[in-house]
């Protein structure tokens, strides 16, 4: 019934005009095109029908209907993205408040959707497991600090054995052993298949739709570390690392009356977050930030996102390397910047409230960066003034609103030793070129800003 009502609201309206109320569209044949917002796109790749009532992304795969958009766009639930269509379209008002579930949306072939099935079944299995199989595989979650309510909400398991695995699906879901072949959470040599995830606690993973398309795994037990202490998903018709942030579609829902989306690197870190009050934490699975990540990131609106990596060489480095990205992708990202070596889940146990005053008082990405470059200064004079010439620059190319020019001028002088009227002329003379052209190198000028005894003549070439 709701879906008859849905396919005859979007039958009346104009997915055209609705579309073109966020972004502008050209009429191309049949079709309207335009750039995609929901990544970096230089050539429009979003093509809309105005027949067929759906738009679709040749580039990034986004797609779905005028519901879907709206959905995307203001960051909402289904019900307000359907009311809001019903507004914007001009209806009345008697269309409203006639829903009340979101239809699935799925974007998956008959294949895919087996595999998801298939999924869906070992997930219900693994979490049966965790709780019968006490002795062993609730050991390591106790010692986690995992209490029952956190394992439903991650959907945490544990596997000990694949035969039985093998058994349930064959009999109580009629999968066969060539279908599980398929899937990446069964491997198979010449004596049948067989499982890296036994003797594993074991993590689901979500697209952003709430299916589940792959799984995770750690080892219960430090004896077994030798072949590896996880095990990530591989690169499958279902799940591709790069294109997925871990826990979206939760976080997503528990950003009402939150401030701020935190990203994290791991699992646990997720779960360390959620275990303490903030469900709205997605990881990147690593210390990766790719143009999907950020398209996703870039639909979270009126938020601030907040990068949250460990305080290691590895993700420290990783996180200045995220803020050229965002600056350059047009995010305003906000960055935590952990102590040495510490991460989420380990600065939650240790210090409690330290890790919640860091998390409420992120900084701004050019703090972050300049930070950064001061606790790790470059070796030389001559890499320090290119490095002071690409921090210009990227500051330069931010939006206005994004920082305090007079805080952002302190700290220069702070960390590359240059008087203040030298940084805000060197900023001036950057803003006025990108007015009017695309920025390839520092114009010269007459007198070099002094850069403490010496000359910063270099940054303006």
């Amino acid at each position: 019934m709701e879906q008859n009502i849905i396919d005859k609201v979007l039958e009346q309206v104009d997915i055209v005009d609705i579309i073109q109320q966020y972004i502008p569209l050209t009429k191309k044949g049949k079709s309207y095109v335009g750039l995609c917002p929901f990544h970096e796109d230089t050539n429009p790749s979003l093509s809309v029908s105005k027949e067929k009532h759906i738009y679709k992304c040749f580039t990034c795969n986004e797609g779905g209907n005028a519901i879907h958009f709206i959905q995307k766009m203001e960051n909402c639930d289904f019900k307000t993205a359907y009311n809001k269509l019903i507004e914007v379209a001009g209806l009345s008002d008697e269309w409203k408040m006639k829903i009340i579930q979101e239809p699935t949306y799925d974007p998956y072939d008959a294949k895919q959707k087996r595999q998801i099935e298939m999924n869906d079944a070992i997930q219900k299995y693994l979490e049966y497991r965790l709780h019968t199989n006490i002795e062993k595989s609730l050991e390591y979650v106790r010692e986690r600090g995992l209490e029952d309510d956190c394992l439903k909400k991650f959907g945490i398991g544990y596997l000990d054995d694949i035969k039985p695995v093998i058994a349930f699906l064959e009999k109580k879901f009629g999968f066969t052993q060539e279908e599980m072949k398929m899937n990446d959470f069964f491997r198979y040599n010449e004596r049948g298949l067989f499982c890296p995830f036994e003797h594993r606690i074991t993590i689901p993973i979500f697209d952003r739709y709430n299916h589940l398309i792959g799984f995770a795994g750690r080892k219960a037990y430090a004896e077994t570390f030798m072949d590896g202490k996880y095990i990530n998903p591989s690169t499958t018709d279902l799940f591709e690392k790069s294109k997925v942030l871990y826990n979206l579609y939760q976080a997503r829902n528990a950003l009402r009356g939150k401030p701020a989306l935190y990203i994290v690197e791991g699992y646990m870190d997720v779960i360390a977050m959620g275990m303490n009050g903030y469900d709205n934490t997605v990881a990147l699975m690593g210390t990766v930030l790719t143009q999907e990540h950020i398209a996703q990131l870039k639909q979270i609106r009126d938020k601030d996102v907040v990068f949250v990596l460990d305080g290691d060489k590895a993700g420290q480095e990783s996180m200045f390397r995220i803020y050229t990205q965002s600056v350059e992708a047009g995010l305003d990202a906000k960055f935590v910047r952990l102590p040495d070596d510490r991460d989420p889940d380990d600065l939650f146990k240790t210090d409690k409230a330290r890790m919640n005053e860091l998390l409420s008082s992120y900084q701004y990405g050019y703090e972050y960066a300049l930070d950064y470059c001061k606790q790790h200064p470059e070796p030389s004079f001559m890499k320090q003034k290119e490095q002071l010439r690409k921090m210009l620059k990227l500051f330069s190319q931010q939006k206005r609103d994004a920082f305090d020019l007079a805080h952002l001028t302190s700290m220069i002088t702070d960390v590359y030793d240059i008087d203040r009227e030298s940084v805000k002329a060197v900023y001036s003379e950057i803003v006025n070129i990108q007015k009017q052209m695309t920025l390839k190198e520092f114009p010269q000028q007459e007198a070099a800003p002094r850069y403490g005894t010496r000359t910063l003549r270099g940054v303006h070439r």
